[in-house]
């Protein structure tokens, strides 16, 4: 593909969700699909993203590689945690992340595990294994 065929693409793509009421950039980055400057990033750890992700296959721990593993640096990640009895798969809700961010927030949450992290992040500095250290006294 050229580069005028991506960028006819891309204002094809955008054309439909804009009349589809699917390109709120504004809401879009208040729930951490894009960055600030328009750059799609990890709803966790609003890293940017590259396409380069989703051809990367995770690497393995050695000693636990499986031949078929198709999972890749790149994955669906719900802004709301999936629910029992809950509509999650709509607009706005799915994003691309990374699949380790995904992993860490499971069912919890975004907020609730940057809560987590902020409270293990705590008290890892207070016992001197983050952070900058204490002075001694």
């Amino acid at each position: 593909m050229t580069w005028d065929d991506a960028k006819q693409r891309q204002s094809a793509i955008t054309e439909i969700c804009e009349k589809d009421g699917l390109h709120d950039r504004q809401k879009l980055t208040t729930i951490r699909i894009l960055s600030k400057l328009g750059h799609t990033i990890c709803p966790l750890c609003l890293e940017e993203l590259s396409s380069n992700g989703f051809f990367n296959r995770l690497e393995q721990a050695e000693g636990r590689a499986v031949p078929d593993l198709t999972v890749t640096q790149l994955n669906l990640f719900h802004i709301q945690e999936l629910r029992i009895g809950v509509f999650n798969h709509r607009p706005y809700n799915l994003a691309w992340g990374h699949h380790h961010c995904n992993v860490v927030v499971k069912d919890s949450g975004i907020e609730e595990t940057l809560e987590w992290m902020s409270r293990v992040l705590q008290r890892n500095t207070a016992e001197g294994h983050f952070g900058p250290k204490k002075s001694a006294s």
